[in-house]
């Protein structure tokens, strides 16, 4: 689908608009917002993201403070082959849009990110159209807020030696869940690639397991001294992947990554809400994209999670990806916290406990992406 001049009336948040942008790829696009909602920074952000993907579309900016004004924006700027997109704005920018099409006899655009379809609205009715080409990536949904990537971690679960320790702890969980426990409660000292940590009464638990990472070489000793046991890992990155939850998001990834509809998936993602504030960062554990959805995952390895974890997750995911992102926490045991189910689903959060059933997790999973 084609068109001289696309004329974008923005709101608080635009997937929809550079979607339908990207989709068009008009000659010319006018980019039209509220003065009363920070008219300056979102059209700012939909310019710098436009700019990259569409570099050879003119833009053009305007606000407007009334309706009146707005209305007279839209004639000025509609021309042969103009579409008005009505995907944001609010309810009375649609009226005006839709009395634009019956003078100037022109076409409106509908996207419905949650309904993955895009409707043409003309004189004559309503046509669907398909725009199964358009394929946004984690770092497009960043840029249209106004933000920018700073680091991921996604190419480090290349690494022979995390997918070699998330097999293990795959296939030994109930080992797995008894002796992390034990050594969170117990341990003594850490160092970048040791730990220390008081000796069980029977410490059979922790010669078994971590004589399985000894035997890929991901551990370099396991010894006891007086009441202690001493594990000396590989390296650090070794250490922190065992022992501080980062399986979890790498296990995560994997599943969310064999989804046939995610089109892209990130996993330990750093990022500026602002690229022109470089000291506010923020993280994500997992970020997907799947159709034109966005997913926003939270990793929990642990049961001390509360309405803290869920009010983050709902700011950071709401700030990406609008009202239609969806918003999943996973954990391994249910929350101490009281009432974070029912605050989880009033905020729109699916909860999501891996118990070491992967085929149950990986339904779970998949029956809220495919939703």
């Amino acid at each position: 689908m084609k068109c001289n001049t696309l004329i974008n009336i923005l709101d608080d948040f635009n997937d929809d608009v550079a979607y339908i942008s990207k989709f068009i790829k008009p000659g010319k696009v006018i980019n039209i917002a509220n003065e009363s909602k920070a008219s300056v920074d979102v059209l700012t952000d939909m310019r710098r993201f436009l700019s990259k993907q569409l570099d050879s579309t003119r833009i053009i900016e305007k606000s407007y403070t009334n309706p009146l004004q707005l209305k007279k924006i839209i004639d000025n700027h509609i021309e042969q082959d103009t579409i008005i997109n009505i995907s944001s704005g609010d309810n009375l920018s649609a009226v005006i849009a839709h009395q634009a099409m019956i003078d100037h006899d022109i076409n409106l655009i509908y996207m419905d990110i949650g309904e993955e379809k895009v409707y043409k609205l003309t004189k004559k009715g309503i046509k669907v159209i398909n725009y199964d080409n358009i394929n946004f990536r984690v770092k497009d949904y960043v840029s249209i807020t106004g933000g920018k990537i700073v680091t991921d971690e996604t190419f480090d679960y290349i690494i022979e030696d995390y997918n070699n320790m998330l097999d293990i702890i795959l296939d030994n969980y109930n080992l797995w869940i008894r002796t992390r426990d034990y050594i969170r409660n117990n341990l003594v000292s850490q160092s970048d690639d040791s730990i220390v940590t008081k000796s069980p009464e029977n410490n059979q638990d922790i010669k078994d397991l971590f004589n399985k990472f000894f035997s890929i070489n991901c551990v370099r000793s396991i010894r006891e001294n007086a009441n202690n046991i001493i594990i000396v890992f590989k390296n650090e990155d070794i250490r922190n992947y065992i022992l501080s939850g980062v399986w979890l998001e790498h296990f995560t990834y994997n599943i969310i990554k064999e989804n046939s509809k995610v089109c892209d998936v990130r996993t330990g993602v750093r990022f500026l809400w602002d690229e022109d504030k470089i000291e506010v960062e923020n993280e994500m554990d997992v970020i997907a994209v799947a159709g034109s959805s966005l997913i926003c995952i939270s990793c929990k390895d642990t049961k001390r999670y509360n309405s803290g974890a869920l009010n983050e997750l709902d700011i950071y995911a709401e700030q990406l990806g609008g009202s239609t992102v969806k918003k999943i926490l996973v954990a391994t045991k249910p929350s101490k916290g009281q009432y974070v189910d029912e605050r989880a689903e009033r905020m729109g959060i699916n909860l999501v406990l891996f118990d070491g059933n992967v085929d149950k997790f990986r339904k779970c999973l998949y029956d809220i992406i495919n939703a």
